[in-house]
C-alpha cells in the first residue's frame, strides 16, 4: 500500500510541475508581448544617444584641433613679437651709436 501511494505521489508531484512549467512559460510569452514594444522605443532611443555622442565626439576632435592650431598661432605670435622687439632693440642701438661723417661723397 505504501508503495502504491508512494507512486501516486511522486506523478501528482510531477504533474503540478507541468503545469507550473505551462503556466510560467504562459506568463513569459504574454509578458513579451508587453514588454517588446517598450523595448522598441528603448533600442530607438538608445541608437539615437549612440549617435549624439559619435557626432559630439566629432565636434570635440576638431574642437580640440582648432585650440591646438590656435595655441601654437599664439605662440607663434608671441616668438615674432619677441623677435621683433629684438630688432627694434638693435635698430636703436644703431641709431644711437650712429656717428655721421662729415664728408658726404655724391
Amino acid at each position: 500500500m505504501g508503495i502504491v501511494l508512494g507512486t501516486l505521489g511522486f506523478f501528482m508531484g510531477l504533474t503540478a510541475l507541468w503545469f507550473t512549467t505551462e503556466a510560467v512559460r504562459r506568463v513569459d510569452q504574454a509578458g513579451e508581448g508587453l514588454i517588446r514594444p517598450h523595448l522598441r522605443t528603448i533600442k530607438s532611443k538608445i541608437g539615437d544617444t549612440n549617435a549624439r555622442i559619435s557626432r559630439l565626439e566629432t565636434r570635440l576632435e576638431n574642437l580640440e584641433q582648432r585650440m591646438l592650431s590656435m595655441f601654437l598661432e599664439e605662440r607663434r605670435a608671441r616668438d615674432l613679437a619677441q623677435q621683433t622687439e629684438t630688432i627694434r632693440q638693435g635698430i636703436s642701438e644703431v641709431r644711437r651709436d650712429f656717428q655721421p661723417s662729415a664728408t658726404y661723397d655724391a
